[in-house]
């Protein structure tokens, strides 16, 4: 490994008002290295991203690239520098194509442009950069898969003579096959000399992909080793000190499972179009279904047929018996099934509204909103309520969800949920992004809803969290079920074979 430094951190300090959130950090990235960053929200990684990337121009300590000081007063500036920054949220335009994005700002023509030398333009910077796409330069990015939309943001960034990437949360929303190719493409731009942070909370895959990393608590780095000296337990250690136990606790649920417990929503032979295709579950009461499958496999369609945000193309729903025909999310809340999309940003949140209107959103109708009277009183009281439970920070009632951290919005999302009271919870990624510390918190909160009688359905990326919260499992492909039972009847070598496979294992 290359022993010149293409980035140093020294004593780079951050604070807003009185709080202080980067304290004295030293960091050092080596070319060539693949540097991990890990620490629990509120940690100070979502600062230092933004610092690097231009956004925090009154930061103290230094800042150098090739060892000469950067200048980090806005994004074109950190840009110049040599630093790119992938966000967590994709920074792509949806309405444009993949070579509109490419060269946004960098247009060929002067004042006219032809969309055949864009469309060609963007095809040689392709190959230039050497990182395949696997989509059509013309193909406009909003169908696109994350895993796509990530290889474009490599391009865009490495297209500008790159020194330093910074990779936030890259696997958050990838299939286990999407993160092994961005994982090939990351070593590929290590062999190129390129430094990398790589930012994420998967501690397994930091473990695996990078060569040292620094662990951020309270705005501090408490360490700096080599990845492969650390064990996953160590690494959440130094993350969190005594909460160790608890955050690592991934034993198999407590055998919930009870084909004596009522079912309260039933589907049969669902079908949603192609993605979802003749489905039957049953949901019951007090115990949490884990669904798996691939990016595609017709999971989240699943959730958004039952949460009543896509049609039913076909088959039928029960609900506590009755037949249920959903004319919307808002009759499905009515009817006491909450869901929780996967996109907290464009689906789950109003980033520009106040906790407040966030958190008491669903309960207008199911209980603040019954006689058609909502007071002011009630609405901040249910909303102080719910952030001192979830322990939102900041504890701010007034503040808007698009200045909360990945996690605190998360655990907004599901205060959201909550509030209604639902018979049904329905969430698609509900850690995606998120510290151990807060994933604890969230997977203690889940629990507690099956063990009060609600019926849980929780589709999730991450196999130790299906192990953690699962009662039964569902396990989905090519918009089918394939297979179906308790969590003691798979292991999760088996689980991984069905997932990516479909192969069935012996006995079921």
């Amino acid at each position: 490994m290359p022993s010149d430094i293409s980035l140093q951190l020294t004593g780079v300090t951050k604070q807003f008002g009185l709080t202080v959130v980067l304290d004295h950090v030293d960091l050092q990235v080596r070319a060539g290295e693949v540097h991990g960053l890990i620490g629990q929200n509120g940690a100070g990684k979502s600062t230092l991203v933004k610092t690097l990337a231009g956004l925090y121009p009154d930061h103290g300590g230094l800042i150098e690239v090739d060892g000469a000081r950067a200048t980090l007063r806005t994004p074109r500036a950190s840009r110049a520098e040599g630093i790119a920054v992938i966000h967590q949220e994709f920074s792509l335009v949806s309405e444009m194509t993949v070579a509109e994005n490419l060269l946004l700002g960098r247009e060929p023509g002067s004042w006219r442009h032809s969309r055949t030398a864009l469309r060609r333009r963007a095809a040689a910077l392709v190959d230039e950069v050497g990182i395949e796409i696997g989509e059509s330069v013309d193909a406009p990015v909003g169908g696109l898969s994350p895993a796509i939309r990530q290889r474009i943001e490599i391009v865009k960034a490495l297209a500008e003579d790159v020194r330093v990437l910074v990779m936030d949360e890259p696997t958050a929303r990838l299939s286990e096959a999407e993160r092994r190719s961005l994982f090939r493409v990351v070593r590929e731009l290590s062999d190129r000399g390129v430094g990398m942070v790589f930012i994420s909370h998967f501690l397994e895959e930091v473990r695996e992909v990078t060569d040292r990393l620094t662990v951020l608590r309270n705005g501090r780095a408490v360490a700096c080793e080599p990845s492969k000296s650390l064990s996953v337990g160590r690494m959440a250690a130094l993350m969190l000190g005594e909460e160790l136990r608890q955050v690592l606790d991934h034993e198999r649920a407590a055998g919930r499972a009870d084909d004596a417990h009522p079912v309260v929503l039933e589907a049969d032979a669902v079908s949603s179009g192609e993605r979802l295709r003749e489905v039957s579950i049953a949901l019951r009461s007090g115990e949490i279904m884990a669904v798996a499958g691939l990016v595609g496999s017709g999971r989240t369609r699943l959730c958004r047929v039952l949460g009543g945000a896509d049609p039913a193309t076909g088959g039928s729903l029960r609900l506590r018996g009755r037949k249920l025909a959903l004319a919307g999310p808002r009759h499905a809340i009515s009817q006491g099934i909450a869901l929780i999309p996967e996109d907290r940003k464009h689906q789950g949140l109003s980033m520009s509204s106040p906790l407040t209107e966030n958190l008491t959103l669903m309960a207008l109708q199911r209980r603040l909103g019954r006689g058609g009277v909502v007071t002011r009183r009630a609405v901040r009281r249910l909303s102080t309520r719910l952030v001192r439970e979830l322990e939102v920070s900041p504890p701010d009632i007034d503040a808007h969800a698009g200045t909360l951290s990945g996690g605190n919005q998360q655990k907004v999302v599901l205060g959201k949920a909550l509030a209604s009271e639902p018979d049904v919870l329905i969430i698609d990624q509900p850690t995606a992004g998120v510290d151990v510390g807060t994933k604890a918190q969230i997977h203690r909160l889940l629990r507690e809803r099956a063990d009060s009688g609600v019926a849980l359905m929780v589709v999730s990326d991450d196999i130790d969290e299906l192990y953690a919260l699962g009662d039964r499992f569902h396990v989905m492909r090519q918009g089918r079920l394939i297979w179906q039972g308790t969590a003691a009847d798979v292991t999760r070598e088996q689980l991984v074979e069905l997932i990516s496979a479909g192969t069935v294992p012996d006995g079921s």
